[in-house]
C-alpha cells in the first residue's frame, strides 16, 4: 500500500481520477478514495514476485498528470527452523558427561515441534535431549562417556526433524581424556632439625595423592650418620603422613648431614630431603658435652 499526494495549483479544486500501469499480470491496484482531491491510498494485489515499475496517473478534465513508483514483491515467508548449539567444544575426563544447550530458531510462522537426536563420529556416543521434541526455544543436551570410552575427539552432530519444514544439523566437539595418572609426591617438615648427638630428631614425612592415588607407600632414609636409629611410624604408610625419627649414636661428632627420604609404591618412586644439624652430645657418661 501507498499513498498518492494530489497538490492543487493556481487555484484549482476538482478532483483527480486516478489509474496505475505496469502492475505484473495478475495483479489488480485499487485507489482510496477515487476520484481523490488531497491523499489516496493504493492497495496492489499481486502474486509474482519481483520489482515492478508502475505509473500512476491522475485526470481531471483536460487535464493529465503521471507520477512513477516502484512495486517490490517479496517472496511469502517459508515456515522453517534453524538449529546451533553451545558451547562449540567441551572437555571431560572419561566416565563424565558432557553437556550442551541446543538452540531452536522458528522463523517463517513455524510453531511445530522439532524432533533431536545425534550421532558422533567416532562413533560410541549417546546423548540424552530434554525436552524432546523440542516446543521452545532449546533443549540441554548430555552425552555420557564410561570408563571404557576411547580418550579422543569426538564430532557430535545433531539433527532436528519437524513436520513440513526441512531437517536441519549442527555440530559440536566433546574432547574426552584419560583420567590422570595415580602419583604421588614427598614432602618433610620441618625442613631442618638442630638436635645433639644421641637425642632423637623429629620431623614428618607428608604424602600428597594425586590422579586417584590409594597404594601404601614403603620409606628409608640415607645420609644419617652410620650407626644412627631411623623409625618411620607407619612404615609402609597408606594416609597422608609418617612420623620420622632419626637418632644419632652419642659419639657424633657436630655436622650438618643431609637426609634423603625415599618413598617407594609399585613402579612409583619419589624423594624429600631435610637437613639435620648435629651438635655434640654428652660422650663416656662423664658430662663432658
Amino acid at each position: 500500500m501507498s499513498a498518492e499526494t494530489i497538490t492543487p495549483i493556481n487555484g484549482f479544486t476538482g478532483s483527480v481520477t486516478l489509474s496505475v500501469s505496469g502492475l505484473p499480470t495478475g495483479a489488480s491496484g485499487t485507489f482510496s478514495p477515487n476520484p481523490a482531491t488531497s491523499t489516496s491510498m493504493l492497495s496492489v494485489t499481486t502474486s509474482p514476485t519481483g520489482s515492478f515499475p508502475l505509473t500512476i496517473t491522475g485526470v481531471s478534465g483536460t487535464l493529465t498528470h503521471t507520477s512513477s513508483a516502484t512495486l517490490v514483491v517479496n517472496p511469502a515467508a517459508t515456515p522453517d527452523f534453524s538449529l546451533s548449539a553451545t558451547p562449540a567444544s567441551q572437555t571431560v575426563t572419561r566416565g563424565t558427561a558432557g553437556s550442551y544447550t541446543v538452540n531452536v530458531t522458528r522463523t517463517g510462522g513455524f510453531t511445530g515441534s522439532v524432533s533431536l537426536s545425534m550421532s558422533s563420529s567416532p562413533a560410541g556416543l549417546t546423548g540424552t535431549f530434554s525436552p524432546n521434541p523440542n516446543t521452545g526455544a532449546s533443549s540441554s543436551l548430555s552425552v555420557p562417556t564410561s570408563t571404557s570410552t576411547t580418550p579422543g575427539t569426538y564430532t557430535i552432530t545433531i539433527t532436528g526433524t519437524g513436520t513440513g519444514v526441512p531437517t536441519h544439523t549442527t555440530t559440536v566437539t566433546l574432547v574426552v581424556n584419560a583420567p590422570a595418572a595415580g602419583d604421588f609426591s614427598l614432602g618433610v617438615t620441618p625442613a631442618s632439625v638442630t638436635a645433639k648427638a644421641g637425642t632423637p630428631a623429629n620431623y614428618t614425612v607428608n604424602i600428597t595423592r594425586t590422579g586417584g592415588f590409594t597404594g601404601g607407600v614403603t620409606f628409608s632414609l640415607t645420609g644419617a650418620p652410620t650407626g644412627s636409629t631411623v623409625v618411620f611410624n607407619p612404615n609402609p604408610a597408606t594416609g597422608a603422613s609418617s612420623a620420622l625419627t632419626v637418632t644419632t649414636p652419642a659419639s657424633t661428632a657436630a655436622a650438618t648431614w643431609t637426609l634423603t627420604v625415599s618413598g617407594v609404591s609399585g613402579t612409583l618412586s619419589h624423594t624429600a630431603t631435610a637437613t639435620l644439624n648435629q651438635t655434640a652430645g654428652c660422650v663416656n657418661g662423664n658430662g663432658d658435652c
